[in-house]
């Protein structure tokens, strides 16, 4: 077959990455700008200033897109190549499986002739686009200074706030490129449009010219779920080109007619994901389709809160979930570069993640961290909005203190994860144990632990041990040889100083386990490099320090800033152990 649909979906993925980071280099550029907006008043001085901050805005937006133009030129001939050469082995497979002989794709000049067509025509819509960036990006900084500058002036707004206001508005939707149409839109997504069209289009033409070689007219297209209603009619279907035929007792429409083939709307045009492929029916050559297989692609079959989905529809509800992350992302880093409070988009960052991350386990998929990452938005720039989040957010939200109910869709929710400790039979074991110890956990009362200890092969070492009803904790014996411990925590937290305390001190309990009831997982793992001291003296300090906390007068320190603070002693803890073999997954 051609090229499949998940294919062309991820092949703009490095160059969109790329043209990402201009994108979010420029974004704090024009916000670090508007920033210095503080130190004007008068008039005159303000339309000087303005003036040559948009003059320098320009110049850099030519510096920097002079930069990155090398390397998108080289990785858009590198993919063309890369996908024209998969797309003629899989095609001339088809070839060689009926007996026939199609020049090799190297030596063949009019094949190589069209891609290098396609790479120029590719290549240059791109560049055509980028050279309006200077301007349009110019205009919109222009454009925001000037509403910043009223707003101010005018006294609607003091300087902070109209900072924020502008730096924001530009983070959630400055223009990068324009069209001849004049409409206006990202890099990322003019990136992506011009290169999956080239791609898929330039494929669709070395497939034609080696029909034509062939002496072949019989196609079939491919299909994917969630096509668009004008594109489903005639997805996965047989058609014969240069018009309508009936052959061995079957009509097939015209491929060009039937598909749109050829036109921007239709058969690989703008952002289409489908091409087609040769067939030859006079020698039993079955479909790729069928009806069934074809009503199976949009089968409503995902559950998520109470309703079922398609896989296309789920797709789509994560991908606007991962816009929401790379969206706090840039508004956080632009209100840094600009030294605009970033308190408001550090909470929404935390929350957009946490829905993220529950959707997927919701749903059966996986984070594509490709599609939320935000270039400068890396360790450093995390744990600073991540600390920024839990200093503001309300205790009972950060660390869902009232006791949570354990469902259906939280058991379900439940993920694998990689250690040491376990081989790949043993993870699987282990997500369901800790299943096990949700439907547990569910008969308990409420805000009740359970929890259970497994040897290093997943053989169990003890029955479901449940917490006392009035304690809660659940208090696990200490085995004579290694061990693996699970246990729930209804409140959905991270781990408290005394799971930290056992861990450390119990030197047989390689990986201990906290399992909330909301179906997510914290764990912390003996590593190979594990330094058993260190690891003793970092708790040692934690428990004096939240020791010290529970002695300052509730008066002084409430409980709601005691847990706080207790929160934040225990990840700086986690990330002490990390620096000395411990493994931390969550």
């Amino acid at each position: 077959m051609m090229l499949t649909p998940d294919y062309l979906d991820h092949a703009p993925d490095r160059l969109v990455l790329l043209w990402r980071q201009v994108e979010d280099d420029i974004l704090r550029d024009v916000a670090r700008r508007i920033g210095k907006m503080d130190a004007l008043t008068p008039t005159a001085n303000w339309q000087l200033w303005r003036y040559q901050q948009t003059e320098a805005v320009r110049k850099d937006v030519v510096k920097l897109l002079a930069r990155y133009t090398g390397k998108s030129e080289a990785e858009i001939r590198r993919l063309m190549k890369e996908a024209a050469t998969a797309a003629l082995e899989a095609e001339d497979e088809i070839y060689y499986h009926y007996g026939k002989e199609p020049t090799p794709f190297e030596e063949s000049a009019p094949l190589q002739n069209l891609l290098n067509a396609g790479y120029r025509q590719t290549a240059g819509s791109f560049s055509n686009l980028t050279a309006t960036t200077a301007n349009t990006v110019s205009g919109a900084f222009e454009q925001a200074l000037d509403r910043a500058w009223l707003q101010v002036s005018s006294g609607a707004f003091d300087y902070k706030t109209a900072v924020k206001r502008a730096v924001d508005g530009l983070a959630d939707s400055m223009p990068y490129v324009t069209y001849p149409s004049g409409h206006r839109d990202t890099l990322e997504v003019a990136c992506r449009r011009a290169v999956l069209t080239g791609v898929n289009q330039t494929g669709a033409k070395l497939q034609e010219a080696r029909m034509d070689e062939m002496g072949a007219s019989f196609v079939e297209v491919t299909a994917h779920g969630g096509a668009r209603p004008s594109h489903a009619v005639w997805q996965g279907r047989r058609y014969h080109r240069g018009g309508a035929v009936d052959y061995m007792g079957k009509h097939y429409p015209d491929f060009e007619a039937a598909t749109g083939y050829g036109t921007g709307a239709g058969l690989c045009g703008w952002n289409c994901r489908h091409t087609f492929f040769v067939v030859f029916p006079e020698l039993g050559s079955p479909p790729a389709w069928t009806q069934e297989s074809l009503e199976a692609l949009n089968a409503r079959n995902i559950e998520y809160d109470g309703r079922l989905y398609t896989r296309y529809e789920i797709s789509q509800m994560q991908r606007a979930r991962e816009r929401a992350v790379r969206k706090w992302k840039r508004r956080y880093l632009a209100e840094d570069a600009a030294g605009a409070d970033t308190t408001a988009s550090a909470v929404k960052l935390r929350q957009a993640r946490q829905s993220l991350a529950d959707f997927t386990r919701a749903t059966g998929g996986r984070v594509d961290s490709a599609r939320t990452s935000v270039h400068g938005f890396g360790r450093s720039a995390s744990s600073k909005a991540a600390w920024a989040a839990k200093k503001v957010t309300a205790l009972n939200e950060v660390l869902r203190i009232e006791p949570q109910p354990v469902t259906m869709q939280s058991i379900a929710s439940v993920k694998p994860f990689v250690c040491e400790t376990l081989d790949s039979s043993g993870q699987r074991q282990l997500q369901n144990a800790h299943k096990r110890l949700l439907m547990t956990a569910s008969k308990q009362p409420s805000g009740v632990e359970v929890g259970r200890l497994f040897d290093l092969h997943m053989k169990p070492l003890t029955q479901d041990v449940m917490g006392d009803p009035d304690g809660h904790t659940v208090k696990l014996p200490n085995p004579s040889e290694p061990y693996v411990a699970i246990h729930t925590h209804p409140a959905c937290g991270i781990f408290s100083n005394g799971d930290l305390s056992n861990f450390a001190n119990k030197s047989n309990l390689k990986l201990l386990t906290a399992i909330g009831h909301n179906g997510h997982v914290y764990a912390v793992e003996k590593g190979a490099d594990y330094d058993a001291i260190a690891t003793k003296g970092i708790i040692w300090k934690l428990n004096a320090e939240i020791d010290q906390l529970k002695n300052i007068p509730r008066a002084e320190l409430p409980d709601e800033q005691l847990l706080e603070q207790a929160e934040k002693l225990v990840w700086q803890a986690i990330g002490e152990l990390q620096k000395n073999g411990v493994k931390f997954y969550e």
